[in-house]
């Protein structure tokens, strides 16, 4: 069984559409990991975009590309004009996605897919402000954490779930893979991603920065255990379920990179608009 293509093909005009490129240098429910403690301000902004800021640390990247994506209006791409920076340098390459960060205007985003965005928006808002995270039940029916851009492929899981603040708002980190089929879990598509609003209600902040864990198969090329795909897609619920009780059993610092190193990127982020 192979993955289907639309998904890729989705990216593929996502991430290379028309842009204005610049170089700048510088169990269930699942365990709740404690948000980062910020004992110090960050360090001051050495990438800075368009309206967004944050401080790089050079274990992450060596520089990061600004792009300004134009407005699409394409139904099985549409988005409104955002702040997309691709982070150069990154300590993974070659996976499903590139470490990235996009700003998205909220208004903008709302007049194209009222029918989503609104309910994306509220419930962010009520999870950063203290309501608790919805319980994963380990299907693709299972309630599942907001999360842009919007694409044709289902949030497999989450794990590692917390709230973390930003310099200008707050937002929620996890870590998720998206497929299309009964994905096993690996370290081609797990990515870290932080899902965040400015206090001021008008920007999305989406980060998706690749993971990778030793435990894990390097793609998805086979169903693990040697097992058929047929009988691995009849037992998924019960897999993924033990897959995201491992992945939130598991220290930050045994992830590439560590989620310490990532929770200080996105809480150094500022928009200005």
């Amino acid at each position: 069984m192979k993955r289907l293509t639309p998904l890729f093909l989705v990216f593929a005009v996502l991430l290379f559409a028309c842009s204005l490129p610049s170089t700048v240098t510088p169990t269930v429910p699942p365990v709740v990991t404690e948000p980062p403690v910020v004992t110090e301000p960050p360090m001051a902004p050495n990438a800075i975009c368009n309206e967004v800021a944050f401080y790089l640390d050079p274990s992450l990247g060596s520089g990061v590309t600004c792009e300004t994506i134009l407005e699409s209006t394409s139904e099985m791409e549409m988005y409104p004009q955002h702040t997309l920076m691709t982070l150069q340098g990154y300590p993974l390459t070659g996976k499903f996605f590139e470490a990235m960060i996009r700003v998205y205007p909220v208004a903008g985003y709302t007049a194209q897919r009222p029918e989503l965005v609104p309910s994306f928006v509220a419930e962010l808002q009520s999870l950063t402000g203290g309501a608790p995270a919805p319980i994963f039940g380990g299907t693709f029916d299972s309630p599942h954490l907001p999360f842009l851009p919007i694409f044709p492929a289902g949030q497999v899981f989450f794990a590692q779930y917390a709230v973390v603040p930003f310099q200008s708002g707050s937002g929620i980190r996890y870590l998720a893979e998206y497929a299309q089929y009964t994905a096993p879990v690996n370290n081609t598509d797990l990515f870290y991603t932080y899902q965040g609003l400015t206090a001021d209600g008008q920007y999305w902040i989406s980060a998706i920065l690749p993971v990778n864990l030793a435990m894990l198969p390097a793609d998805a090329t086979n169903p693990p255990g040697g097992v058929s795909w047929e009988d691995f897609s009849n037992n998924y619920d019960a897999y993924i379920t033990d897959m995201v009780n491992q992945l939130n059993a598991q220290p930050g610092d045994s992830y590439l990179p560590g989620l310490a190193a990532l929770d200080a990127l996105v809480t150094s982020i500022t928009v200005t608009p």
